[in-house]
C-alpha cells in the first residue's frame, strides 16, 4: 500500500490522493467523452492533488492505463458487446425503454464499487469524488458506509443527472442518503442549484456552484484564423432541447435582410434528419451546413472564424460551447434560460434572447453581423470573463480548495 509521508507533527505532507468515480471519461488521447474531467484531473496536479480515476470499460481499450500522468482503472461489467451503458449518452433512455436492464445496471454499480474499493486500499485514497449522481452516487454511498471517516465523499453534477433527480419520482429520495453523507455537492450553474434546492431546501448550505472547466491551452484567440463577419456557428447535440429549428427560422429571417449570412452547425444527434428537412423547406441549401463533430483543436479554428457562436437551447445545464467561444474571443448569443444566464451578461459579454423567439434571435444576429464595433466589444468583454471564471485553472483552484478543506 502507498502511504503519504508525514511531517514532524504526524500530518500528511505528500499529495492529496483523490479518486474520481465516473461513467464518462476519456478512453484515449483526443477522446471527447468526459474530456473536461480529464482536464480537471490534470490541472489538479498543480495544486498538490493526485487524481486516480475509476470508469467503465469499453470495447478495445485497456482495463488500466495512464494518460498524461492520470491513472485510469476501468471496471468490467460484461462481455464487450454488452458493455454499452456508458459513453453513449443514453443510459437513462436505455432503462426507460427496457426496465429489465436494471439488472445490468446493478451489475455495473457492483463492479464499479468493487474496483473503487480496491483502489482506495491500494492508493491510500482519502477523498472520493463522485461525478454524476446517477448512477454513481449509489457506489459512493456504499463506499462511505464501508470506510466511514477514512474517506470524505464529494458529489458533482453536470446537468443530466439533475434533471432526472428533480423530474423522475422517487429518484431523489433514493439518493438523498448519499447527499447527506457527502461533504459538498457541486453543480455547474445556478440554474441547476435552484432546481435541486426547490426539491430539498435543507441542502442549500451543502450545494455549491462551480462552472465546468475549459482548456485555455486549446481555446484561445488565434491570429492565424481570419474572421468571417457573415458566419454563424452552433456547436451542440442535435436534439429538440437545443432548439436548432428556431435558429434555422431566425437565419431564414436574417437572410432576407442580410443575404450573405451563413450558418455552420457542428454536432450529431437524433434531430439531424428533421433539421435537414427544414433546411430544404426554408430554402437554406448552400447557406446552412451540418458538420460532423470535430476535435477541440479544429473547434478552436471554427470558433475563431465565426462572427458569433449561438446556443439557442432551453434549460441548458451550463453551455460549454459558449465559454469555449468566449475564450477564443468570439461574440456569443444565447437564450435567457438555464445556465446560459450565468455565462452571458446581456449587452456586456454577449446577447441574450428569449427562448423560442426566432424574430428576437434574428434581430440579435443582425446586430452582431452588421455592427463590427459591437461585435468586438462583446467579444473582448466575453474573453475577459471566461478567462477569469471559466478557465481550467479557475475551476481547478476551486476544486482544490474544496477537497483540501477537510484535510
Amino acid at each position: 500500500m502507498n502511504t503519504n509521508p508525514l511531517n514532524n507533527n504526524g500530518l500528511k505532507t505528500g499529495p492529496l490522493e483523490v479518486l474520481f468515480i465516473t461513467h464518462n471519461y476519456i478512453r484515449f488521447a483526443g477522446d471527447f467523452a468526459g474530456v473536461f474531467l480529464h482536464l480537471l484531473a490534470w490541472k489538479l496536479k498543480g495544486h498538490g492533488i493526485k487524481v486516480h480515476v475509476v470508469a467503465p470499460h469499453d470495447a478495445a481499450i485497456p482495463e488500466q492505463e495512464e494518460i498524461e500522468g492520470i491513472k485510469i482503472y476501468r471496471f468490467r461489467y460484461g462481455p464487450d458487446h454488452k458493455e454499452n451503458f456508458a459513453y453513449r449518452g443514453d443510459m437513462h433512455r436505455q432503462l426507460f425503454k427496457n426496465p429489465f436492464k436494471i439488472f445490468r445496471l446493478l451489475k455495473f454499480i457492483r463492479a464499479e464499487q468493487k474496483l473503487a474499493s480496491e483502489i482506495i486500499d491500494r492508493e491510500n485514497i482519502s477523498v472520493v469524488s463522485v461525478h454524476w449522481l446517477i448512477p454513481n452516487a449509489v457506489a459512493g454511498r456504499k463506499l462511505k458506509r464501508k470506510y466511514k471517516d477514512r474517506i470524505k465523499l464529494y458529489l458533482h453534477s453536470h446537468g443530466t443527472d439533475i434533471r432526472l433527480l428533480t423530474g423522475v419520482p422517487l429518484v431523489y429520495s433514493f439518493l438523498k442518503p448519499a447527499v447527506k453523507m457527502s461533504e459538498r455537492w457541486t453543480v455547474v450553474s445556478n440554474f441547476l442549484k435552484q432546481l435541486v434546492t426547490a426539491k430539498d431546501k435543507t441542502i442549500d448550505n451543502k450545494i455549491e456552484v462551480v462552472p465546468l472547466p475549459n482548456d485555455e491551452g486549446v481555446f484561445y484567440p488565434d491570429d492565424n484564423t481570419v474572421e468571417d463577419p457573415n458566419l454563424l456557428v452552433a456547436v451542440s447535440r442535435l436534439t429538440v432541447q437545443k432548439r436548432l429549428d428556431v435558429l434555422l427560422k431566425a437565419v431564414k429571417i436574417v437572410s432576407e435582410k442580410h443575404p450573405a449570412i451563413k450558418l455552420g452547425i457542428y454536432g450529431a444527434g437524433p434531430e439531424k434528419l428533421n433539421l435537414k428537412k427544414l433546411i430544404d423547406e426554408f430554402g437554406l441549401e448552400g447557406r446552412v451546413k451540418i458538420h460532423r463533430p470535430v476535435d477541440q483543436k479544429d473547434l478552436r479554428q471554427v470558433y475563431n472564424k465565426a462572427a458569433a457562436v449561438i446556443l439557442n437551447s432551453v434549460d441548458e445545464g451550463f453551455g460549454l460551447a459558449l465559454t469555449e467561444a468566449m475564450l477564443c474571443e468570439t461574440a456569443v448569443i444565447g437564450t435567457r434560460s438555464g445556465g446560459i444566464v450565468d455565462i452571458i451578461d446581456d449587452k456586456e459579454t454577449g446577447l441574450l434572447v428569449e427562448p423560442d423567439d426566432p424574430d428576437q434571435l434574428a434581430e440579435a444576429i443582425l446586430q452582431i453581423v452588421k455592427d463590427e464595433s459591437l461585435r468586438r466589444r462583446l467579444a473582448e468583454a466575453g474573453y475577459e470573463k471566461a478567462a477569469e471564471h471559466f478557465s481550467s485553472e479557475a475551476s481547478a483552484a476551486r476544486f482544490a480548495e474544496i477537497f483540501k478543506s477537510g484535510r
